[in-house]
């Protein structure tokens, strides 16, 4: 294998064809070139389609009461669903080891006011453990927390367009603004540039304050995020199983859908994941034809090389060579054409998705990369690539018998 000799023999034979080496071994080049660049590229639309449309709260399930229908059990159509904080703890008794966080918002449209500026805003009373469900990020002050709660304070923590709204070129945290018929004191300014203008519009409160105010056990909703260690299939059943509840603790049909709406991001996520699995397969179709191609044209040179060499490997066998030093010799010369047409493949790929940048963020592409792991797997069907195409031609080199070779033209 560390024979000089040997080394040296692979390049001369190299060397003397090397216009069918080059286009052999391009072949190659290309096919790693393509599957690598088309990988990184999957998995940066992958990264925006996360980025996007599945945040942080991607997984999490959203309950709220609808309108029946169809009658059911004695109950008409058309009946108002109000889903109640008994539900919110029905919830959290029956599915302790399946969900992390489950709360109830109350959500309200208010006038809220002050001297220099007026008008209606959604204001969402909610608990503390909202900011780790939401995509929105504290940049001044501080969430609700448990003293807000416990006090029933009158705190807020606003939008940033809100605060604009209310306090241009002010630090809004310490003031305070009419929310309906009180005055509430702001506590915190949040930010969610990516949930656009309506996100930053909007207003927290502590959920107990609102219980109190507006003396009702009714809710607007029900957040439940799943334990982490459940995946899709496991959320997407959990999710039904809550709906099933849900629907037969206020006689709702099995299959009325607008009486009860569950929105349960992890199916669309599945159906997402079976997109990008569809696109990888497609890469290694794809990769894997260029492959085949580049392995057929490295098997097509080997072939010509032992064709050329019958004489001397003739030579060689009467000298007394085995088949075995034959069959790896041409095995060996192989290889290395394609290790190095495929690392040059993959060195360019490589680079070209790692210097991409941002440049692709408009098209839904963010970070595109290739894993180590997925370098590795490439290395790998790159040598058995090289392995596969000098195979055929080196068995019928160990093959060849000496006075055969010495009476070839």
């Amino acid at each position: 294998m560390f024979d000089i000799d040997r080394w040296a023999e692979i390049w001369s034979s190299i060397s003397s064809n090397k216009l069918r080496t080059s286009l052999s071994g391009l072949t190659i080049a290309l096919a790693l070139f393509v599957f690598i660049t088309l990988f990184g590229l999957g998995n940066g639309l992958q990264n925006g389609f996360q980025k996007e449309f599945f945040q942080s709260n991607s997984l999490n399930i959203t309950v709220r009461g609808g309108t029946t229908s169809e009658s059911f059990q004695g109950y008409t159509k058309g009946r108002t669903i109000t889903l109640k904080n008994r539900d919110l703890h029905f919830i959290q008794q029956s599915f302790p080891n399946e969900i992390k966080h489950a709360i109830a918002t109350i959500a309200k449209s208010v006038l809220v006011r002050n001297n220099e500026n007026s008008g209606t805003y959604s204001i969402t009373a909610v608990y503390p453990v909202y900011e780790d469900m939401i995509n929105d990020k504290v940049t001044m002050g501080r969430f609700i927390n448990e003293e807000d709660m416990d006090d029933r304070r009158k705190s807020i923590v606003v939008g940033r367009l809100v605060a604009q709204d209310f306090f241009p070129n002010q630090i809004a945290v310490g003031k305070y603004i009419n929310v309906g018929e009180s005055m509430y004191q702001i506590v915190g300014v949040f930010e969610n540039p990516e949930g656009g203008d309506n996100a930053e519009r909007s207003i927290y409160a502590p959920y107990t304050t609102f219980e109190t105010i507006y003396a009702t056990d009714e809710v607007s909703s029900i957040i439940i995020t799943p334990n982490d260690r459940l995946n899709l299939k496991e959320i997407s059943q959990l999710a039904s199983t809550i709906e099933i509840n849900l629907k037969n603790r206020h006689h709702i049909a099995p299959k009325d859908y607008s009486g009860l709406r569950v929105r349960n991001a992890a199916e669309m996520m599945e159906d997402t994941d079976m997109f990008f699995f569809v696109l990888s397969v497609i890469v290694f179709i794809i990769g894997g034809g260029s492959l085949i191609a580049g392995i057929v044209s490295i098997g097509n040179i080997m072939v010509f090389s032992v064709k050329q060499r019958t004489k001397e490997i003739g030579i060689r066998k009467a000298l007394g060579a085995t088949p075995l030093h034959v069959l790896t010799l041409i095995m060996q010369e192989a290889i290395v054409i394609t290790l190095i047409f495929g690392a040059l493949g993959i060195i360019l790929a490589s680079l070209l998705i790692e210097n991409i940048d941002g440049g692709l963020e408009s098209y839904f592409i963010y970070d595109p990369g290739v894993s180590i792991d997925s370098l590795i797997m490439a290395t790998v069907i790159l040598f058995f690539a090289g392995f596969i195409s000098g195979l055929i031609p080196a068995l019928n080199a160990a093959r060849i018998k000496p006075i055969d070779a010495l009476r070839d033209d």
